[in-house]
């Protein structure tokens, strides 16, 4: 099919419409004509795959890494960074017009804050691991598969998880171990994955292998040698012993160091471990919490849902009077109050729970609720009760435009009016996008 490109879509996609419907087309950007193939058909839609470009956006550029259109990881590689940045500020625009139903107008000067570094920003790096043709294969898998592409380094990668990564691909290739890789489909095999993390601003490095089930004595010190190969301050395993696709369990060892490493985010430093969850863009997350945080500058009582570690806790209760945290992960409410400690914050009432369970039991008097949900947004019950609180304010920060429309809408149902909504590109190279919208009452 010849197709003129008029749209994007959320996962990267360029979107043509047709006589025969909407066409999904891989690899293409707006305002391009390519020549596709059809690779799926619905009844409403088809999904195809650019050939050729037939005519060039002026925005298209050659991807830098050799795996791109193989590896999953990336989808906007043939984008150079203006591009990818409007196209970020459309997505959300889209969402919160099209899914959340507020006027176009309210959005329309809505833009997509720049990541201080486009390459080499990710402080973390998950890697799945394979049993293959008789060996241990990993890399990361292919879009929308479990197919893993081979890979030996990654450009959005920090240098010191490439250079991690890479002293364990020469141990794996080099010798036999006594432990091979995991098989999903009948769930056998020891090691599931390899974590690389660092500090950006720190230097230092943490190393986790996860495993399934019990390992042997000789297995354990294998896999030590080969981590500390990789020269990491601290080498941990992850136990994992459930099928699926969750990467982590619950239980961690440590083999070398403390199982922590610290990064500097502003003025704060922080501490964090193999299962912490941490903005994945260091530079870009400074940005992000600043921002956050000066919409709630001032209030006397901000309540703060999913907080994590207390990365952006620590902004709050430096702009803020009193603030009550709610996270329901018990290892990351430990890691919060050494982080708050360790950054001499009193004025921090940290709560473990389910934000759901445990706002239905405070009282009021909050000027502000500030939430970082997951991807699938908040539950409903959440936004349910910050309008039984009659919290008058509530800054809400996103990974998925799509859900923060959602759960806006709700919340203008209870009366809340949208103040702004700002973009912030976390993660450059993918169709992935950061966003806070601000609501009030």
């Amino acid at each position: 099919m010849t197709l003129e490109i008029s749209g994007f879509s959320s996962d990267g996609t360029g979107i043509s419409r047709t006589e025969r419907g909407i066409v999904f087309v891989q690899g293409a950007l707006p305002g391009e004509k390519v020549r596709a193939e059809v690779v799926a058909r619905r009844k409403d839609f088809m999904a195809t795959n650019t050939l050729t470009v037939e005519e060039a956006s002026s925005g298209r550029s050659a991807p830098k890494c050799k795996y791109y259109g193989r590896c999953g990881g990336c989808q906007l590689q043939h984008a150079d960074y203006g591009l990818q940045l409007q196209l970020k500020a459309g997505i959300v625009r889209d969402a919160m017009t099209r899914l959340g139903g507020f006027p176009p107008e309210l959005v329309d000067g809505l833009t997509c804050e720049p990541s201080p570094e486009s390459w080499g920003y990710r402080n973390k790096a998950a890697f799945p691991v394979q049993a293959m043709n008789g060996g241990i294969a990993t890399g990361f898998y292919r879009a929308g598969t479990h197919r893993l592409e081979h890979i030996r380094n990654c450009p959005v990668n920090a240098t010191r998880l490439n250079d991690m990564y890479s002293r364990i691909l020469d141990g794996l290739e080099r010798n036999k171990y006594p432990f091979d890789g995991y098989n999903e489909k009948d769930h056998t095999g020891k090691l599931r994955h390899i974590i690389t993390r660092t500090g950006i601003n720190t230097g230092e490095s943490l190393l986790s292998f996860v495993v399934n089930g019990k390992l042997s004595a000789k297995s354990v010190k294998a896999l030590a040698s080969l981590g500390n190969s990789a020269r990491p301050n601290t080498l941990t395993l992850n136990h994992n012993s459930k099928p699926g696709n969750v990467i982590l369990g619950t239980y961690t060892e440590n083999l070398t160091g403390s199982g922590l490493i610290s990064e500097r985010l502003g003025k704060f430093r922080l501490m964090f471990d193999t299962s912490s969850f941490f903005q994945v863009n260091t530079g870009q997350a400074e940005k992000l919490f600043a921002y956050a945080s000066s919409q709630a500058e001032g209030a006397s009582n901000v309540l703060e849902l999913y907080s994590g570690t207390g990365s952006l806790t620590c902004w709050l209760a430096e702009n803020c009077r009193n603030v009550t945290s709610v996270e329901e992960w018990r290892g990351a409410v430990r890691m919060a109050v050494k982080n708050l400690e360790a950054n001499n914050f009193g004025n921090v009432r940290p709560l473990c729970g389910r934000s759901e369970d445990v706002i239905s039991g405070l009282e009021g008097g909050y000027d502000a609720v500030v939430m970082d949900p997951p991807r699938d947004g908040c539950n409903r019950a959440v936004i349910e009760v910050v309008n039984t609180l009659g919290i008058r304010r509530v800054v809400y920060v996103s990974c998925n435009p799509a859900t923060l429309a959602r759960d806006c809408r709700i919340l203008a149902g209870h009366g809340y009016s949208l103040e702004s909504v700002r973009a912030f590109d976390m993660f450059p190279q993918t169709a992935h996008v950061e966003s806070v919208a601000v609501m009030t009452k």
